[in-house]
């Protein structure tokens, strides 16, 4: 049993397509829904049971030679460690013991990478922010770049396989988790705040040092689209932006679930109370309509969790001459349902803009 003596259930805001978007092997994906949601087996034992079992194995595979089998469980192990911990919300010592676990196997995968995925810290404030640098294996000096961060839940190894879609498209990625964010917030201390674009210009800062990279596009998922958003409008070092179902006010995301009152109180570091104080100065007002560089802005229809309300507002009040606003009908939050397409979409679209940026 957990330690609450209650079994945990599936989150509820991991759909079926997100798990298997976010890298989950499908055949964990049947035996998650065959123990725990038909057999109701607790959902965070099972997954840091297959996790385990993935782990163990890519090592044995490793130690006879075979790389590449050995890199696909260590991802694969990351992947189901990642949804079995997303449901905790409080920073116990079993969400800290699995995310280790979780940081180990992508570590492990990214060392056996063609070419090697490169570990990056970044110094700010009093913390460092980490990620990882993803070059495609024909990478030349100059070679465009996109910043890439994900939301408040999914963290940065949820966008490895998006992120490889830009690389496949001769792209340099560097996958990151901000202030608030994955190893970052867990292990760094690097909590969430409220001038968000201040952490990513350290970033931006990072990629101008470093010769091979050209033009800096930047793109985030879900509350990152939000965040990715403040950044363009006050930094014009980022030549595209793309949205995927941010919001124009954050707030919002109380509306879905009451929860999230709590979660981003964490998240900040800060007490549920002080929450009222911040919630109103998370917004797109005065920063939407200083966006100037190419925006995609991509949304469901009829997203749970951000309105399409706010997408519209921040479409119709950025300046950027080259704007658009692709919405996805019958899908749910970041297009879940239609992952395949939107992700594609969002690969070519700034890959375009950062080749004749």
């Amino acid at each position: 049993m957990s330690p609450t003596d209650q079994v945990r259930t599936k989150p509820a805001a991991q759909l079926d397509s997100r798990m298997l978007a976010g890298g989950v092997d499908f055949l964990d994906y049947l035996e998650l829904q065959d123990r725990c949601v038909r057999g109701g087996e607790d959902w965070v034992h099972v997954s840091e049971e297959i996790g385990d079992r993935h782990h163990t194995y890519a090592q044995q595979e490793l130690a006879k030679g075979r790389r590449e089998t050995a890199r696909y469980f260590f991802f694969t192990a990351q992947a189901v460690y990642r949804v079995g911990q997303y449901g905790l919300v409080e920073v116990t010592e079993e969400r800290l013991r699995i995310y280790h676990k979780l940081d180990d196997s992508f570590h492990a995968f990214a060392e056996l990478c063609d070419p090697p995925l490169e570990k990056v810290e970044i110094p700010y404030k009093d913390y460092r922010m980490e990620g990882w640098l993803i070059r495609p294996k024909e990478a030349t000096d100059s070679t465009p770049v996109v910043l890439m961060l994900p939301g408040a839940t999914g963290f940065k190894e949820e966008f490895m396989l998006q992120a490889q879609n830009m690389v496949d498209r001769g792209l340099s990625v560097l996958l990151m988790d901000g202030p608030g964010q994955g190893t970052t917030l867990y292990f760094n201390k690097g909590y969430l705040e409220v001038d968000i674009e201040e952490a990513y210009a350290k970033m931006v800062d990072f990629l101008e040092r470093d010769e091979r990279f050209g033009a800096v596009g930047i793109i985030g998922g879900s509350t990152g689209g939000y965040y990715v958003a403040r950044a363009a409008a006050v930094d014009d070092r980022i030549k595209a932006c793309v949205w995927n179902s941010g919001s124009y006010y954050p707030q919002e995301i109380r509306d879905f679930a009451p929860v999230y009152e709590h979660k981003f109180a964490l998240l900040f570091g800060v007490r549920d109370e002080e929450m009222k104080d911040i919630w109103p100065r998370m917004t797109l007002k005065g920063y939407a309509e200083r966006i100037e560089c190419p925006l995609l802005i991509v949304h469901s229809e009829s997203d749970p969790i951000f309105s399409l309300k706010g997408a519209q507002r921040a479409y119709d009040e950025a300046k950027s001459p080259d704007k658009e606003l692709r919405i996805y009908p019958g899908t749910g939050h970041c297009q879940a349902g239609a992952e395949s397409e939107a992700f594609r979409y969002m690969a070519d679209w700034i890959t375009e803009r950062l080749n004749r940026a």
